[in-house]
């Protein structure tokens, strides 16, 4: 962060005994779960009820979900922007306000085009800004402890998976699939603008704190030993390892986004049924808590880099299992690759950028990876989509995962990380 700020002051944070980093660390993480309606395995419950109620296709709903997702991605730098010029605190109100009107959007949608514009606001203003938001303003207060604090996080990944599918599939039993999103607005409007408002704060030295909560000895010795490196997106965008990293990212999010979203058939297609489905999402989150947790843990001691690699190998291995499992425990094991390979990519996609590129730029670079998580989620769809109504099985699709993912470990195997003084010699790592 710059050295020289304006000292705020703020009656919630004095009033706060501890840390206030730990607050913003449970606001952040409730933030990033109340964005369950945006995420894959919430609007996956809708798809066979959209095929059946709008008369469209599979692979129409996937292209459209696509679509959104799309734009949505092109939209995220502007919305990272505003994050870094107003801050968390005040962007995440009018990201949840915007998300909860695309909720209430989705009650009223009769046919294609009303679907698609409700998926890019639902799309944009929840798994793209009110995650940007989330994951910043969690960023802001660590640094030492940075891995600790987003496998903490991470956990809403997991609570995710718990929560929404069985909220979701009960509002749909309930109130029928429109009355289902009336809930999701509610639900997100209601909670998460007085939270973001009441408890978001922007970087701990505009309130004269120092990240991690370190005493004065302690920040004398990080200002005298290592200085975080800060990067501008323009500076970040020479280095080869950020177009590397944003490919691999993309890739993972790509692959997990189309299997959750066509989960329902392709278990259906090994012979089993929606409720085994079900169980399967809680089943993941709770491997997603262990792969949140270790992967958090291990930040400590290995480089976001190596551990990428092992979350594109977990996913490879996933990807074969759901293509021969017939018994239940091949199920728990499907469950355990894909829990650690999410909870491992939600982690990591939140500790890379600000490991190697700063905080100071955070929210215009996130903007910007951020194009390829939601775009990967964006593509990641229509394949299996296609694969299905053209060619009567999702193998083939499954397959061209499998080499990408395959290939973007070989690549990351003998990466080197970003450097300044690479940058400032002109050259590219």
């Amino acid at each position: 962060m710059p050295e020289a700020v304006e000292i705020r002051t703020s009656r919630v944070i004095n009033a706060t005994p501890f840390f206030y980093g730990w607050v913003v660390l449970a606001a952040g993480t409730l933030g990033l779960l109340l964005m369950g309606p945006s995420q894959g395995f919430t609007v996956s419950l809708f798809l066979d009820l959209w095929v059946t109620d709008l008369g469209l296709s599979r692979s129409t709903v996937s292209l459209l979900y696509g679509a959104a997702s799309l734009g949505a991605a092109f939209l995220l730098p502007t919305a990272g922007r505003l994050v870094d010029r107003f801050g968390p605190r005040r962007a995440v109100v009018v990201i949840s306000l915007g998300l909860g009107l695309a909720c209430l959007w989705m009650m009223n949608v009769r046919g294609p085009v009303t679907l698609l514009v409700g998926l890019l606001g639902v799309r944009f203003f929840g798994f793209g800004s009110l995650q940007i938001a989330s994951n910043n303003v969690i960023a802001q207060w660590f640094i030492r402890r940075r891995g600790f604090a987003m496998g903490i996080a991470g956990q809403s990944l997991a609570l995710g998976l718990l929560v929404y599918p069985w909220l979701g599939e009960s509002m749909i039993s309930g109130w029928g699939w429109r009355g289902a999103w009336v809930g999701f607005a509610a639900l997100t409007v209601g909670v998460m603008i007085p939270l973001g408002w009441l408890f978001f704060r922007d970087a701990p030295e505009r309130y004269g704190l120092t990240p991690d909560g370190n005493g004065a000895e302690e920040a004398a010795r990080q200002r005298a030993g290592a200085r975080e490196e800060n990067w501008t997106l323009a500076e970040a965008r020479q280095t080869s390892a950020f177009w590397i990293f944003f490919a691999a990212i993309s890739v993972i999010t790509m692959t997990t986004a189309g299997v959750v979203f066509h989960q329902v058939s392709l278990f259906a297609q090994r012979g089993f049924d929606r409720t085994v489905v079900i169980r399967v999402f809680q089943m993941v989150a709770v491997f997603t808590v262990g792969g949140n947790l270790l992967v958090g843990k291990l930040l400590d001691w290995y480089t976001p880099r190596r551990l990428v690699t092992v979350a594109l190998g977990t996913l490879v291995l996933a990807l074969l299992l759901v293509q021969w499992m017939s018994a239940a425990w091949h199920t728990v094991l499907f469950s355990a690759l894909m829990g650690f390979s999410g909870g491992a990519l939600r982690v990591l996609d939140a500790a890379l950028w600000p490991h190697y590129y700063g905080r100071q730029h955070l929210g215009s670079i996130r903007g910007l990876t951020m194009m390829g998580t939601m775009g990967g989620t964006a593509l990641g769809p229509y394949p299996l989509g296609l694969s299905y109504d053209h060619l009567g099985s999702y193998v083939p699709a499954l397959l061209l995962f499998i080499g990408l993912l395959g290939a973007m470990a070989v690549v990351l195997v003998f990466l080197r990380p970003p450097k300044r003084r690479d940058l400032e010699l002109g050259t590219k790592d």
